[in-house]
């Protein structure tokens, strides 16, 4: 019984950024630094220098304890502004971080972007939203001019259907699927389509 009550108070009583801190002061995301990740943050990497080379200023919508700044390097962006929800996960980010980032504790579905950019990634996170249509779509309105969104989504069974509601509102520049010992993920370049008035 007191296995169950404390799960119960670990799981279902935590709000959202309680939840988060606790997995990452546990060590529950330190996996994103492995080997089976490196080819999902390679092909952002790649799409961020060939899509956008010089220094293109970012946006990362949930960027947990920073890894994609950190395999980026501060040659490949003039700006990199990355929020997420764990206060835990923003620290340890801020802790790798140079002067040309800023690192921001915010809900994603609330964050109202200061300034416009050449690129929004969503690294696994986009299915955190409680719409993740409208999300991205709201996000898409702080791109500058031929700004484009990275989204990657791990393959599982409810990928297909959210791809499917996201492709309604945008068109598909490029995609790449990389497969490792751990999952499969789809990473997609989108633009913007021009809503009509």
């Amino acid at each position: 019984m007191q296995s169950l009550t404390s799960f119960f108070k670990r799981k279902i009583l935590r709000i959202d950024r309680d939840r988060w801190n606790y997995q990452y002061d546990k060590g529950l995301w330190d996996g994103l630094k492995g080997l089976d990740e490196l080819a999902r943050f390679s092909v952002i990497v790649g799409y961020v220098k060939y899509l956008k080379p010089g220094q293109p200023e970012l946006l990362e919508i949930g960027c947990g304890a920073g890894f994609l700044q950190q395999r980026l390097q501060t040659q490949n962006y003039g700006r990199f502004v990355a929020l997420d929800i764990s206060d835990s996960a923003i620290q340890a980010a801020q802790a790798q971080a140079d002067e040309k980032c800023t690192y921001l504790v915010a809900d994603m579905d609330k964050y109202e972007p200061g300034g416009q950019f050449d690129l929004i990634i969503f690294n696994e996170s986009i299915y955190y939203s409680k719409h993740p249509l409208k999300t991205l779509q709201r996000y898409a309105t702080y791109l500058k001019a031929n700004g484009l969104l990275i989204v990657t989504i791990n393959n599982h069974k409810h990928s297909d259907e959210l791809w499917t509601s996201i492709k309604d509102g945008f068109e598909l520049l490029d995609e790449a699927t990389t497969v490792t010992s751990k999952s499969t993920c789809v990473c997609k370049v989108l633009i913007p389509l021009k809503i009509k008035s």
